[in-house]
């Protein structure tokens, strides 16, 4: 047992086990939502993390727990300049700064890339999550009936 955690880029080989980890984390609680994940083979799911991989707009890293996913966030493109970003970690793991540290990963890694702005939409009914979000410096540009749109510079 390794015992320690990794923050890391995702790689196709990483396929089963992140499918695993969304299928146990959309479970857990209200605030993620994955619709057909079963209908997600692993080879479609490989084939996916080596596109991300070659992308300059795209990226995903993953949190490693013992050789478990326990964690992960996603910047996907959603314009020539701006990315979306989303983060989900395992319940389990809450309260362990697992979500700060990909987050900082993410930000580090948009800086580097030709995006210029990190969007993200959040449920105003989860404070802590906007808490972090704030942290690391992501402004309300846009409030809806039940998330707001937060947006910072890359």
């Amino acid at each position: 047992m390794s015992e320690q955690l990794t923050i890391r880029e995702a790689v196709a080989s990483d396929a089963k086990l992140l499918l695993e980890f969304l299928a146990r984390a959309s479970k857990q609680s209200d605030f993620i939502e994955y619709k057909d994940l079963e209908n997600v083979s692993i080879t479609d799911e490989e084939t996916s993390l080596d596109l991300i991989s070659e992308s300059d707009f795209d990226e995903i890293f993953v949190a490693v727990f013992d050789d478990t996913i326990v964690g992960f966030c996603r910047l996907e493109k959603r314009s020539d300049a701006e990315s979306e970003y989303g983060i989900v970690v395992e319940k389990d793991f809450w309260n362990n700064n697992i979500a700060s540290y990909l987050t900082e990963e993410a930000i580090d890694w948009a800086r580097h890339a030709p995006i210029e702005k990190i969007s993200l939409e959040v449920y105003k009914n989860n404070p802590v999550a906007i808490h972090l979000y704030e942290k690391f410096g992501f402004k309300t540009e846009l409030e809806k009936d039940k998330t707001l749109i937060m947006k910072r510079m890359a």
